[in-house]
């Protein structure tokens, strides 16, 4: 867990003081909180210093619920009618070492989660889709794919082209009146773009057939 370290110095009647307190990046909230806190009780701030530092035995709220839905899916996918080769795996590792390894998983899917678009991190729900489709990419007792292969993988698996096509038909029939009158393979083929949203390869297409925009 990487946190910032912010050290300083203040002098209250003359007396020289010192404050430390960690808080997680971005969080200014908090920052402003100390420094209003010895200001107000009358110290003269004179050196104020912050650095990065890393707990490795602390988790963030973040991590944890990552780790919690990667545990999830194990126990999903380790079912009688699951993944065979993550059932063998669990009885092979046992249940414990496989949830202590569920945290580790939980940053790796944390990394690959930062790299996919938003429109991807919005198809679904985090815990139900999201997760379990970067965690789809693993090979169970095998090295973690590197967070961008995964995301690349997750970004043009069958699940996000569908999710895509979705979204893209519906904003398309709201806003056109009509659907795309070609089939989804037909669509994706012609139309599918990564780095644009689905709205905004539904509105190229209606651009591409002169369509008339019904509801904004």
């Amino acid at each position: 867990m990487k946190l910032n370290l912010t050290y300083l110095e203040a002098e209250h009647d003359e007396v020289p003081g010192v404050h430390r307190w960690l808080v997680a990046p971005g969080d200014n909230a908090t920052e402003k909180a100390h420094r209003e806190w010895v200001t107000k009780a009358g110290g003269k701030i004179s050196h104020s210093q912050t650095l990065p530092v890393e707990l490795p035995d602390a988790w963030s709220t973040l991590e944890m619920e990552a780790a919690l839905c990667v545990w999830e899916w194990i126990n999903e996918v380790t079912l009688d009618d699951g993944k065979p080769d993550w059932i063998e795996y669990r009885d092979g590792v046992g249940s414990v070492e496989l949830r202590h390894e569920s945290m580790k998983i939980g940053q790796w899917v944390l990394k690959v989660y930062d790299l996919l678009p938003k429109w991807v991190r919005e198809s679904g729900s985090y815990d139900w889709e999201i997760v379990p489709a970067i965690c789809s990419e693993l090979t169970p007792g095998e090295a973690y794919p590197t967070p961008k292969v995964a995301a690349l993988n997750v970004i043009n698996s069958d699940w996000a082209k569908a999710e895509y096509h979705r979204t893209a038909q519906a904003y398309h029939e709201r806003h056109y009146g009509i659907s795309f009158g070609m089939t989804p393979e037909e669509f994706l083929d012609r139309w599918y773009d990564p780095d644009a949203t689905p709205e905004e390869a539904a509105r190229h297409c209606a651009l591409k057939y002169n369509l008339e925009e019904i509801r904004r």
